[in-house]
């Protein structure tokens, strides 16, 4: 079995979460489940455990099968050593229940400091008469955007451009946006049950087109931000990387990946790196959940192409399997389909850099 490459961001940010868990042994669990195999020397150092507290749960995991200790061949100096390995089992252990975190105060105090900074913005929806529960719904969301938020311009036109991405959420799309849209003007109930398209938003609530182009369309879809647009003709729909549609997608999209890696290195199986079926698998999986429906599916497979593509890359994919990720690039049909795809196919192909923005999709 050979050793993982991953980029150094992914690694930080696995080690800073990791850092972060209060459970020793789901720590452990943890570093072996996303920084895959490790010497004991390695675990010591990335878990910030004593090496009598590490040897204590991995005889413990051992004993659970939840570990277990192959050899090891590293990819980099092609040399072989004994490591550590998590099983299917502790897989499943280390995904009963949520991960407890020691900073849990810092957290909730950040959130409320995040709450208070956002009072002009609640102020503005319960003006509008939006109700209590879709405002806690946008700021839960908008709160953990962070320092970026509250770097643009607190306005009406930021205010409203929210409301626009909130309303046309996928999530919110059956639900949300026809249950909340009789509150907004005397006069509206005529339009319960349509989805607004930009024209109609801008006219309703008296706001500059081209502030919604330029923030909800543009400024707030940029990775900093976390939302992601599916543009198709006149109709937006969104989503977030906090909301239960964003952090099931990127996981699924993750959880693949991982297994990708073992399957590339130990050929457990003979399925071939494919990015279409991946992404038609992956969009099967949320449309059976109940997170997207069947007009928007073939639009949202579109995207988790991209996606794919992306963190695929941020892992190592192109220093840990370069050969399958281009050929598995070169051979997709769905890349060329969206506008964005197409940046993204030529750009890896011809060894540039990618500029293009993957948390967009046009058709």
């Amino acid at each position: 079995m050979e050793s993982w490459n991953i980029s150094k961001k992914l690694k930080n940010d696995m080690l800073k979460k990791s850092a972060n868990i209060e459970d020793n042994s789901r720590r452990i669990l943890f570093i072996l489940r996303n920084l895959g195999p490790q010497r004991f020397t390695n675990l010591v150092k990335y878990s910030n455990l004593s090496r009598s507290t590490v040897s204590k749960y991995l005889k413990l995991h051992s004993k659970n099968n939840n570990v277990e200790q192959k050899l090891i061949t590293d990819k980099d100096t092609n040399n072989q050593y004994q490591g550590y390995v998590i099983t299917e089992k502790g897989i499943e252990k280390l995904g009963e229940g949520p991960l407890r975190l020691k900073d849990e105060l810092l957290i909730i105090n950040e959130l409320k400091e995040n709450v208070r900074r956002l009072e002009e913005l609640i102020a503005f929806f319960k003006k509008i008469n939006l109700e209590d529960p879709f405002i806690i719904h946008i700021i839960r969301i908008v709160s953990k955007i962070g320092d970026n938020f509250f770097e643009l311009q607190q306005d009406r036109d930021l205010f409203l451009s929210l409301f626009y991405i909130f309303y046309n959420s996928i999530l919110g799309q059956g639900a949300l946006a026809n249950r909340y849209w009789r509150f907004y003007k005397d006069g509206s109930q005529k339009f319960k049950g349509y989805k607004l398209n930009i024209d109609q938003f801008c006219k309703l609530f008296e706001v500059r087109k081209e502030a919604i182009n330029y923030l909800a369309r543009l400024k707030l879809i940029q990775s900093d931000f976390g939302f992601y647009l599916i543009k198709r003709e006149n109709s937006d729909f969104y989503f977030h990387e906090e909301d239960l549609l964003g952090t099931t997608t990127l996981r699924l999209i993750r959880d693949r990946l991982f297994d990708e890696i073992i399957n590339l290195q130990e050929g457990i199986s003979e399925a071939i790196f494919n990015l279409d079926i991946m992404s038609e698998e992956i969009a099967e999986q949320l449309s059976e959940m109940g997170l997207i429906w069947g007009a928007i599916k073939h639009q949202f497979q579109l995207l988790l192409v991209n996606l794919i593509v992306k963190i695929a890359i941020d892992m190592g994919f192109l220093d840990i399997e370069r050969e399958k990720l281009m050929n598995a690039v070169a051979q997709s049909k769905m890349l060329t389909l969206s506008n964005e795809g197409k940046m993204l196919q030529e750009s890896i192909e011809e060894g540039k850099i990618l500029l293009s923005n993957l948390n967009i999709l046009t058709t």
